[in-house]
């Protein structure tokens, strides 16, 4: 062998693995890294927008049930004989302006019982497509709740 071949060999056996400095992170760590950090983020983004939906949702049925609540209140102020037994009240102008657009509000008047009424107060929404609708109801007497 001549002296360039022992040149060339020193210089293969320089290179090898154990020899090369091992600071630092390989590609593929980083693209690892990479992926489960964007799993991650994934994930706490998800968890955010499901906190928002059910936010939403929780407030707009606590929006109708208190529009319902003062409607049946209302109804309890008047005089029971301003009810008529099968009349449906439409109170869609007096919902919150926080419920969806097109809202609706009613109420449908029965008498079960003579001296006795029952109100049925309906407030429908939509909520992310889908119709939501709170259904509260109240017997209302000729003098309070009975005789």
């Amino acid at each position: 062998m001549d002296a360039a071949g022992m040149i060339r060999i020193s210089i293969m056996k320089s290179i090898t693995h154990d020899n090369i400095n091992t600071k630092g992170f390989t590609l593929v760590e980083l693209m690892a890294t990479i992926v489960v950090i964007s799993f991650m983020v994934l994930g706490i983004a998800n968890l955010y927008y499901s906190s928002q939906t059910a936010e939403r949702k929780s407030n707009y049925l606590d929006q109708a049930t208190r529009a319902a609540q003062r409607e049946i209140e209302i109804l309890r102020s008047n005089r029971y004989n301003s009810l008529t037994a099968g009349e449906t009240i439409n109170f869609t102008s007096d919902l919150p302006a926080s419920l969806p657009k097109n809202s609706s509000g009613s109420v449908l008047v029965s008498e079960p019982l003579a001296g006795l009424k029952r109100v049925d107060v309906t407030v429908s929404y939509t909520d992310g497509g889908k119709q939501q609708k709170v259904v509260l109801s109240s017997l209302i007497g000729e003098i309070g709740l009975s005789k």
